[in-house]
């Protein structure tokens, strides 16, 4: 049975104050480069994560050579990296996830791969609704309207723990979506500000060119992807060196660096211009980021 949020919250914070010792546990046990090759995930997406991981190794001084996991949806990688057959894999954080932590099934370096950017969520709707939210100023204001999601994403629980109604939606790729927007089932479709200008916008006027994004609100809740780690014994060293070298890289400046050579942010004025909309995680709070990396997560003000 799935955790319920505030059940999960609690075991979240457990788990957060026994991250350090976990940490320091590897550090102790196995402080050596094996010159093994290991296995990370290789998506499109997650150039800029791949690079942070090698920046950090090379830090930690931890000589290592990669081969890529085979592709697949998020089950998959989850059960090869805990299974020991992918080492490293790089996620977003869920209580499933976080619990296998607890559980030992799993290791996590809680460091905010996309620097908080995943939360940032702005709506799709129809041209003809173009200012639908123009008066929205508060989440009680977006109780008024219905949300759609992907089928089992864990926003669907953030909207509907903050009143707002949601439905998951099981095509939507290509802006199917638009389709139940016209029928009046459906209003909204949050995504993330970063993918929605650069790709999704796009693509879906491509095939529903009569959706538009809205252009007065930036929705954004606790959503951090990390990097995960295989709980076997062979990977001691790597996850001791990996908690080594992104300390380090977060403290002297190199993750941010090395983080806008392969990400850049979307043009101010497209998040700067429009209210900011808070909405907790009922799950986990900016809190689950260790304090030593919390300076990593961007401010809507930044530029």
């Amino acid at each position: 049975m799935p955790l319920q949020p505030l059940a999960s919250r609690r075991r979240l914070l457990a788990l957060l104050a026994s991250l350090g010792s976990l940490a320091g546990n590897s550090l102790a046990a196995a402080s050596q480069p094996t010159g093994a090759r290991w296995v990370m995930q290789n998506e499109p997406h997650l150039q800029h994560a791949r690079a942070l991981v090698k920046a950090a190794l090379q830090a930690a001084q931890f000589p290592a050579e990669f081969d890529d996991a085979p592709l697949g949806n998020e089950k998959r990688v989850l059960h090869d990296t805990s299974a020991g057959r992918t080492h490293i894999s790089m996620m977003p954080a869920t209580p499933a996830r976080l619990e296998l932590v607890r559980q030992g099934k799993l290791r996590v370096i809680p460091v905010p791969l996309d620097r908080g950017l995943l939360g940032w969520r702005v709506n799709f709707l129809l041209d003809s609704r173009a200012d639908l939210l123009a008066k929205v100023n508060t989440p009680q204001d977006l109780r008024a309207f219905s949300m759609g999601q992907n089928v089992g994403w864990m926003d669907v629980a953030i909207y509907q723990a903050s009143g707002i109604p949601t439905k998951e939606v099981k095509v939507w790729s290509n802006g199917e979506f638009a389709e139940q927007m016209q029928a009046g089932f459906l209003d909204l479709f949050p995504l993330g500000l970063e993918e929605s200008i650069s790709y999704f916008l796009p693509h879906f006027q491509a095939h529903y060119p009569q959706l538009t994004l809205d252009r007065h609100l930036l929705v954004r809740y606790p959503w951090f992807r990390f990097v995960w780690v295989s709980p076997l014994a062979q990977a001691d060293a790597l996850y001791a060196a990996l908690d080594r070298g992104f300390r380090r890289i977060a403290a002297n400046g190199q993750f941010k660096q090395v983080w806008g050579e392969h990400r850049q942010l979307p043009p101010a004025a497209s998040w700067q211009q429009r209210r900011l909309i808070e909405l907790p995680n009922p799950f986990y709070g900016n809190e689950l980021v260790p304090a030593h990396y919390r300076h990593l997560l961007l401010q809507p003000q930044d530029s």
